[in-house]
């Protein structure tokens, strides 16, 4: 049995697109929360900041990525473009949804305003886990098993 790739550029924008993920959700996020003297309101900020470009930056790998699917659509099963579908969906809830609540939330806490707490957050942490789990299984994905004929 030979694994055979299936668009090694699909493979490539997945491989960058995870890695981007997973650095700024699960490294940057909780890390910069840490740093001594940095305020909550500045923490926030900067969180507000790099997942407003994060998403723009993952529009742009998901539709690229897209393409590429469909150029060399014939190595692809189904189950491929299901995946690849759940991730728009999953990206436009953040992004029309989930950060414009949250950035409006960052925006009143660093004016000083005292905010009940709400499970938004929890919920983007969740689709950003979703996302992860998705991308490294569409990674998984790209390889093709055939069998050789003797």
């Amino acid at each position: 049995m030979k694994l055979y790739l299936k668009n090694p550029f699909v493979l490539m924008l997945l491989c960058l697109m995870t890695g981007m993920l997973i650095t700024i959700s699960f490294l940057e996020t909780p890390l910069k929360f840490q740093v001594p003297g940095i305020t909550l309101p500045t923490a926030l900020g900067l969180g507000k900041l790099m997942f407003g470009l994060s998403s723009k930056i993952q529009w742009g790998f998901l539709i690229a990525i897209l393409v590429l699917m469909l150029i060399s659509r014939r190595n692809y099963k189904k189950v491929d473009f299901i995946i690849l579908v759940i991730l728009f969906l999953l990206l436009a809830l953040e992004q029309f949804w989930l950060l414009p609540v949250l950035d409006s939330r960052v925006d009143l806490l660093s004016a000083g305003k005292a905010l009940s707490p709400t499970p938004l957050h929890d919920y983007f942490i969740y689709t950003e886990t979703a996302k992860a789990f998705l991308l490294i299984t569409a990674i998984t994905l790209q390889f093709n098993n055939k069998h050789d004929s003797l």
